[in-house]
């Protein structure tokens, strides 16, 4: 493989899995690299959503298929890096870890953005027999270990992570996906009350907890109470849904939005009335914090999140919801009740978390660390050069 003179200004961002338009890869990462005068070129996979012309972006974009469709889209990413002249190599799927043993041939620096905890994640996938979950995720683990070897540097988008990965001996930092910094601004709240989620919507994600509780909470009195679901949610889980809708009286009571632009979701969000996060505590959840939590903060939504040791901490520090046992419906329906009850609780847990959102959890100092890092690889190419050229 030919090695080409490399752009120390240029980044090659690709994923087979992510959409272009995924929040942390393009509205944290892309934009960053974007405003510190980076060139940014990208591979992703299509959305509704039209890729946007901007300055110094060239977007490539991947059509969906199956899984087996991302074979091939890895021949496509292998041969536009063997063709680039980018110094930077920065991917976010575990999968392809798998190309780097070819791609090391090329000069670059590859840096692997860790999402989750893949072979942790491995162990509850509903579309992998529960039979072979373990062992899958025992050699996936040994796999990457083989694969993680080749990588420059590896971000973490969790702290927890690392504790499983204490053979990595190359860079590493903690880049958390704390939510990008929006001014504050007022808005009418809905007429009716609104729960609201935002993410993956599914059964380990607490789709079916949300529903029990709206159905509660609606015979307990809420005429007008509705919950509002933005996020993909899977064909059948969606049947299932018109449903139970149905059977309980709630079609005009659940709002689905699907996947919607990034810019659209805030004002969703600053016109709910609780903010939902009740995941079921599984390994891989348990030791992440949601996202949704810090964006719930900053339009000012007080919520209710699942009693996991770090988000009940976030909540005893923030003051700015509940934490509950994600499977005691009871105790779920009275904390939302006790907030639908209570304006100014609402508001005083709303102003509680944009304050924190403000001083701690926004993306500003995330954004600092990645383009240290950036930095900090370009120094070491440089010295390497400078080494290079005193022995000739």
């Amino acid at each position: 493989m030919a090695n080409k003179v490399l752009d120390s200004k240029k980044v090659f961002v690709y994923s087979t899995v992510h959409v272009w338009n995924d929040t942390r890869i393009y509205y944290k990462e892309i934009e960053t690299l974007l405003q510190a005068g980076y060139q940014v070129e990208q591979m992703a996979v299509e959305t509704a959503q039209q890729p946007e012309l901007r300055a110094n972006l060239t977007q490539h974009i991947f059509k969906k298929g199956s899984r087996l469709k991302r074979f091939a889209r890895w021949l496509r990413i292998y041969r536009a890096i063997r063709q680039s002249d980018a110094e930077y190599y920065h991917f976010h799927d575990p999968e392809l870890l798998l190309l780097l043993p070819i791609l090391r041939k090329k000069k670059g620096t590859f840096i692997y953005d860790m999402h989750e905890n893949f072979p942790k994640a491995l162990e509850t996938k509903a579309w992998i027999p529960a039979i072979l979950r373990k062992p899958l995720a025992k050699v996936i683990k040994w796999i990457e270990r083989k694969c993680l070897k080749y990588c420059d540097q590896v971000i973490f988008a969790e702290s927890s992570y690392k504790k499983d990965y204490p053979y990595i001996t190359q860079t590493t930092e903690d880049i958390l996906n704390y939510p990008t910094y929006q001014p504050s601004f007022s808005s009418i709240k809905d007429t009716a009350q609104t729960l609201l989620y935002v993410g993956g919507i599914e059964e380990n994600r607490g789709l079916w907890i949300m529903l029990d509780v709206l159905k509660s909470l609606r015979q307990s009195g809420y005429e007008y109470l509705k919950l509002k679901l933005i996020g993909p949610i899977f064909d059948a889980d969606n049947e299932k849904i018109d449903i139970f809708a149905k059977e309980h009286g709630l079609i005009s009571h659940i709002e689905r939005l699907g996947r919607i632009p990034n810019s659209e979701i805030s004002s969703h969000m600053a016109t709910a009335t609780v903010g939902l996060c009740l995941l079921k505590p599984i390994p891989n959840y348990m030791e992440s914090m949601a996202t949704k939590m810090f964006e719930y903060m900053s339009a000012e939504l007080p919520m209710v999140v699942s009693n996991f040791p770090m988000w009940s901490k976030l909540m005893q520090e923030t003051r700015s919801g509940y934490s509950v046992d994600p499977l005691n419906r009871a105790e779920i329906t009275d904390a939302i009740d006790g907030l639908l009850r209570s304006e100014v609780l609402q508001q005083k847990m709303g102003a509680n978390g944009r304050l924190y959102y403000e001083k701690t959890y926004n993306w500003t100092k995330e954004g600092e660390k990645l383009l240290a890092l950036y930095e900090a690889a370009n120094c070491e190419v440089l010295n390497e050069s400078s080494v290079y050229q005193s022995t000739l």
